[in-house]
């Protein structure tokens, strides 16, 4: 049963779905409105018809809707290149991780979902309204108890030793390379995401001089299948470039 303060993501079609909370409050759409406190008691799966008939059905949000559905004021990483960060990174349950450059949180939101109960996330962002906004997605989310948000921005060292995974998501990513080497574990990774050929190009040489091996550097595409009788297809349209992502592993000389 849907409670209050319950997660639901209702969905009508692809165009028309939405992660919220049942509350006091009108929801309006183009095919009518959903008083959203009368989705408390509901089970999850069945259908509610707005005013105008219009159904949508209560569903269980996944990692997947609580990602592509945070408010977003950055571009963030897809789901697509998450999954690659969380299967070659170190998160576990307990997990200590520090992300520098929360962007609008979606990677936290995946990150703390696989630490928690025990872990935590240390989250850092010099831009005082990205990170106002990220804490927000990710209280939503009910997650935030696993992120320690930290306004400032690092230059030399984090404070944190002994992590499992750094992730660096910032403009000048080879010059975190360093601090990250001095927090993480020996044997343990860092990723950084590059936009551009200049960026990579200097974190990978970074890396190199660094005590970092098993450097790794790919892209990844997801192109979804439009299935129709006698006509089915790839869809024409993709999320493809969203940055290069760069795998380090820390040794100790």
């Amino acid at each position: 049963m849907v409670k209050e303060n319950d997660l639901v993501f209702l969905y009508g079609d692809e165009r028309r779905n939405f992660l919220l909370k049942p509350e006091k409050k009108r929801l309006h759409t183009d095919k009518g409105y959903l008083d959203l406190e009368n989705l408390i008691g509901k089970r999850f799966g069945e259908k509610i018809e707005t005013n105008l008939g219009a159904v949508f059905y209560i569903l269980r949000p996944y990692l997947y809707e609580m990602i592509m559905k945070v408010r977003r004021k950055t571009q963030i990483l897809y789901p697509k290149d998450i999954g690659m960060i969380l299967t070659r990174a170190c998160i576990f349950p307990g997990a200590k991780v520090i992300e520098c450059g929360i962007g609008s949180g979606a990677l936290t939101t995946a990150l703390a979902n696989f630490v928690r109960p025990s872990g935590k996330v240390y989250s850092y962002e010099r831009n005082e309204d990205f990170l106002k906004n990220a804490e927000k997605n990710l209280k939503k989310n009910g997650l935030a108890e696993w992120v320690e948000f930290n306004h400032c921005e690092i230059f030399n060292e984090f404070p944190q030793k002994c992590v499992d995974f750094v992730m660096i998501d910032i403009g000048s990513q080879w010059e975190l390379v360093e601090a990250a080497y001095k927090s993480l574990k020996g044997g343990c990774r860092l990723a950084a995401i590059c936009p551009n050929f200049e960026q990579l190009t200097r974190t990978v040489f970074t890396l190199e001089e660094k005590n970092f091996i098993n450097i790794e550097t790919m892209e990844i595409f997801v192109r979804k299948i439009l299935v129709r009788p006698g006509k089915t297809r790839p869809e024409q349209r993709m999320p493809s470039h969203t940055g290069w992502i760069v795998f380090a592993t820390k040794i100790i000389p």
